[in-house]
């Protein structure tokens, strides 16, 4: 990957617009993860050469005598006496889809024009991965490890053939249920049509859709779905793994949710939390923008577009 190169610190802030992505840590808000960013950029940027001071003219003398004109440093303009040219203020920074506080994973974030971009990425609604580990044997009234224990069950009976089993019926039952959200009938003519041109996805963007569902570890107690869907949120998905628990005859709560992929950006792409400095921030950027350049159906999807 080739770096990005600044002479010095306006140049530097002039290319920070566009795309980049990060790995949010769980129990750190995006709202924190923003504010991180946006201080570590003005750390880096305040530390770089920027233009020379301004030059005031000064003239020396009396009216009634010889004046000399002199040329001085304008001291007004001096860091020590203004402070740091750059602020947090002077940074605008966007998601274009949010990550609860327990979650981790894949998050896309713009910075000044680019919070255009997580716009049109959040209007497009592209799929997103997951990977949702869960425990057997319990049960919280969250669906997640921090919630307070309901009840406790027994889970000896459960293998891995009968999870393959509950997810499959799970993942058709979720698939039909939008079918006959759409008005559609499951076998017509129509329902091919525009399942054949891509991805359905609701209008309602408030409607979760699983695309996607299936069991990729498992060691009782504990087990690890991979789900790909739009429009979930994390407690969703902590409800996905209290439901399985409960068909499996026995209980189960979530115990971690990580976002492994949304769109075309996976965790490879991702910078993490020590990368978070302008040199990474700025190369990472180039990276989206080459990737937005060659997958621009993320901003503009042809697919399908049903009505709840």
């Amino acid at each position: 990957m080739k770096m990005v190169k600044f002479v010095n610190a306006s140049s530097a802030y002039r290319a920070l617009n566009g795309l980049i992505c990060v790995y949010k840590p769980p129990r750190v808000p995006v709202k924190q993860v923003q504010h991180i960013i946006k201080t570590n950029l003005c750390r880096d940027l305040n530390a770089l050469p920027d233009d020379p001071i301004e030059d005031r003219v000064e003239i020396i003398g009396s009216t009634n005598k010889r004046m000399k004109v002199k040329v001085v440093p304008n001291l007004a303009d001096h860091p020590l006496v203004c402070g740091p040219r750059y602020l947090n203020e002077d940074f605008r920074c966007s998601f274009a889809t949010h990550l609860g506080l327990f979650s981790s994973g894949v998050l896309l974030l713009g910075l000044n024009e680019g919070t255009k971009l997580t716009y049109h990425i959040h209007v497009g609604r592209p799929t997103r991965a997951f990977k949702v580990h869960g425990q057997l044997g319990k049960a919280t009234d969250t669906y997640f490890w921090n919630g307070k224990t309901m009840e406790r069950t027994t889970f000896n009976h459960v293998t891995r053939e009968k999870i393959d089993r509950v997810v499959a019926h799970m993942q058709a039952a979720h698939q039909k249920t939008m079918y006959q959200m759409s008005g559609l009938h499951m076998e017509s003519q129509t329902t091919y049509e525009l399942a054949s041109q891509g991805l359905i996805r609701p209008a309602n963007n408030k409607l979760p859709v699983i695309y996607g569902i299936k069991c990729v570890h498992f060691e009782p107690p504990n087990f690890t779905l991979e789900i790909q869907s739009v429009n979930e949120y994390d407690k969703y998905l902590w409800t996905l793994i209290h439901d399985l628990g409960v068909q499996l005859k026995s209980s189960a709560y979530c115990t971690a949710v990580q976002c492994i992929r949304q769109g075309k950006f996976d965790l490879e792409h991702a910078l993490l939390r020590k990368h978070w400095t302008l040199q990474h921030i700025a190369d990472n950027m180039e990276t989206c923008n080459e990737l937005l350049d060659e997958n621009i159906q993320l901003l503009n999807p042809e697919s399908a577009i049903l009505s709840a």
